[in-house]
């Protein structure tokens, strides 16, 4: 994955179609994304929120800075926007996710995320002053209703509506992650996706430490919870991360993150079968629609 994961600017197609290389790097972020709302669950349950993300950005450093392709240099002009990347695409939104997923299902977190493909491609339509096609838009539109049909008939139980706090929480997450995809892409295009994220997770981590230092105290060391911060840290923050930007630089910004559509799939069985959260069947009809955007949204756009 290493000697591949970077795409070189003379190496990029933005317009290209869908091939095999592309579908395998969306099954792999879908999987491990998918899974990682259940880690997240986990390592919030033994070492508390606060420091949840400290311990999974500084694993998936320690993965990253063994490859000898991350410590390719980056020029100093490009450091603010480094330092922006840190803020919104891991420390701000880790945190958030950490403290919503307190109150929140696992399933419903990871239904949620699945809409940053919407929140990508309005970020990239302000940020380029261009509206997408209508094809895409229609793609985006699917995703997000089956996002919201699983979102409305899982956030439901006998007992209530999930925590509203946590769900405001968790849709500024991926507000930033919206943000985030449009301001990497260029820069991994310019340097390959390892040298980028090394660098924005070593940021991240020193932003989110002395936070997660300050709640230590209240942390509970368990072996399970270590070992979710190993996974989703070394995968989820590491390996995922690579294969999204890569997938990113090799088509768009908004095709590159049809990956997450497919999250709340795996995370809708990960919390069934090992959280025992309850599967509406809202949620059938919701995977069906989400599916059908991430085909749509695929297809690249004409011209």
């Amino acid at each position: 994955m290493a000697s591949g994961s970077a795409a070189p600017a003379g190496g990029v197609r933005p317009h290209g179609h869908f091939g095999g290389v592309e579908w395998a790097l969306t099954a792999m972020v879908a999987l491990i994304w998918g899974a990682s709302f259940l880690f997240i669950k986990m390592g919030v349950e033994s070492f508390g929120a606060g420091l949840v993300p400290a311990m999974r950005i500084g694993f998936g450093g320690l993965a990253l800075v063994c490859v000898p392709a991350s410590h390719r240099p980056i020029d100093r002009r490009d450091w603010p926007a480094i330092v922006l990347l840190a803020l919104i695409w891991m420390a701000v939104p880790f945190l958030l996710f950490s403290i919503a997923e307190e109150t929140v299902p696992t399933a419903v977190t990871g239904m949620i995320n699945g809409a940053v493909p919407l929140s990508v491609a309005a970020t990239g339509a302000l940020w380029h002053r261009k509206a997408p096609s209508l094809r895409r838009t229609l793609g985006l539109l699917t995703g997000l209703a089956g996002v919201t049909s699983i979102t409305l008939s899982a956030s439901h139980d006998g007992r209530g509506s999930t925590d509203t706090v946590g769900i405001l929480m968790l849709v500024v997450g991926v507000v930033c992650y919206g943000v985030a995809a449009n301001v990497a892409t260029p820069l991994q295009r310019r340097y390959g996706s390892l040298a980028v994220l090394l660098r924005i997770q070593l940021v991240a981590f020193v932003v989110s430490l002395p936070y997660g230092l300050w709640t230590a105290r209240t942390a509970t060391f368990t072996w399970a919870g270590l070992g979710a911060m190993v996974f989703l840290g070394s995968l989820g923050t590491g390996l995922a991360y690579v294969a999204g930007t890569t997938l990113m630089g090799r088509t768009d910004a908004t095709r590159g993150s049809i990956g997450v559509f497919l999250t709340p799939i795996v995370a809708t069985l990960l919390g069934v079968t090992v959280r025992h959260e309850a599967l509406p069947p809202g949620v059938l009809v919701g995977a069906v629609l989400i599916l059908a955007g991430a085909v749509l949204t695929s297809r690249p756009e004409p011209g």
